[in-house]
């Protein structure tokens, strides 16, 4: 069993409704070896370059809410092309379980599109959907130009509060992943990591590049450590990799020092 069927164990194993809805939303609600077969860097992929997000043209919706401490996923990782040469935009060789052939939708329009009279939605568009969404959110990471060097680190500085608190909150060295190893914190952790840490390491490397006058020479080598660290983070978010440089403290007082400057 490679890592990702063992990833998706897990989820199949849980008792917490986010893990067997996620299991469900591949299957139309029955679990069987289907879903399996997606690999865990394929569900991870989908997931962070959709922003976790429906990529309906038009729709947008949040596919995770964190109502309580348990999150609750209503977003379905839909086929393109139907694994069955029977089922919706099929081919006699049938899809395969990878990202370039699946799609984030939320259940509206997950069962639209399926449901929809044979041509309503061919899989040129749904292929255009994909990429015209993970297209926008890429986008939305674009920083703007700054006039000062205070307000640029002003938000920065919220960036960085946003992640601290994700990994103070869920993260592997958190209260409550710490009381109980054995709770499905990392889980949570994995969710989180890509829909909020990645998204804002991407406009904090954005904003250095677009800003990079506004650094002085220090500021700036320390802005160079923390982007080494986004990059690395990221990858490491879709498939484990060695080597990840560890989050630079030294750009957290750098930031901290810009803000508090008159």
């Amino acid at each position: 069993m490679d890592a990702g069927s063992r990833f998706l164990q897990q989820m199949t194993m849980s008792r917490d409704g986010w893990f067997l809805g996620w299991v469900g939303c591949q299957t139309g609600g029955q679990t069987g070896g289907l879903f399996m077969s997606i690999k865990e860097k394929d569900i991870k992929k989908l997931w962070g370059l959709s922003a976790g997000r429906c990529s309906r043209s038009g729709c947008d919706e949040l596919c995770i809410r964190f109502l309580t401490d348990d999150p609750t996923v209503i977003g379905e990782m839909a086929h393109v092309i139907a694994q069955s040469p029977q089922g919706p935009r099929g081919t006699p060789e049938g899809g395969e379980d990878t990202y370039e052939n699946l799609i984030l939708l939320c259940p509206t329009h997950h069962k639209e599109i399926d449901k929809a009279p044979a041509g309503t939605f061919p899989v040129e568009t749904l292929l255009d959907w994909k990429k015209r969404h993970e297209a926008e959110v890429n986008e939305a990471f674009r920083s703007p130009v700054y006039s000062s060097r205070r307000e640029m680190a002003t938000q920065l500085k919220r960036l960085l509060i946003e992640n601290e608190t994700a990994w103070k909150t869920y993260g592997p060295d958190s209260s409550a992943a710490q009381l109980n190893p054995l709770s499905n914190m990392h889980l949570i952790w994995t969710v989180r990591k890509l829909d909020i840490l990645v998204p804002n390491n991407r406009r904090i490397i954005s904003t250095i590049q677009r800003n990079s006058s506004l650094f002085d020479v220090p500021g700036y080598r320390a802005a160079c450590l923390f982007v080494e660290h986004a990059e690395g983070f990221e990858t490491n978010c879709y498939e484990r990799t060695e080597g990840v440089p560890k989050f630079p403290k030294v750009f957290q007082e750098v930031i901290d020092a810009y803000t508090a400057a008159e």
